[in-house]
């Protein structure tokens, strides 16, 4: 499956055992839980690092839990166009 938005990190599960801010894909119409194929499912690094960027990614998903197994960084604008 292949998605793109933006990455947010905001709070989730609040009230919950399972409560933290969270790593979280916006595609502009749902809102999923990201987590690397392998990775931490509670802290990740390498998706900190992705928060504020729009990317694509492929991946499988799993309830409210999008499992990436690869994705690319976007440019910023979606209606700039490379020279």
């Amino acid at each position: 499956m292949e998605l793109s938005g933006r990455v947010i990190k905001e709070p989730f599960a609040q009230g919950s055992k399972s409560e933290r801010a969270a790593v979280m894909l916006d595609t502009g119409e749902s809102r999923y839980v990201l987590r690397r194929e392998g990775g931490n499912p509670f802290a990740d690094s390498i998706l900190d690092q992705l928060v504020g960027q729009r990317i694509e990614t492929d991946g499988n998903l799993t309830g409210y839990t999008f499992i990436m197994s690869k994705w690319k960084v976007l440019d910023d604008d979606p209606g700039m166009k490379k020279a």
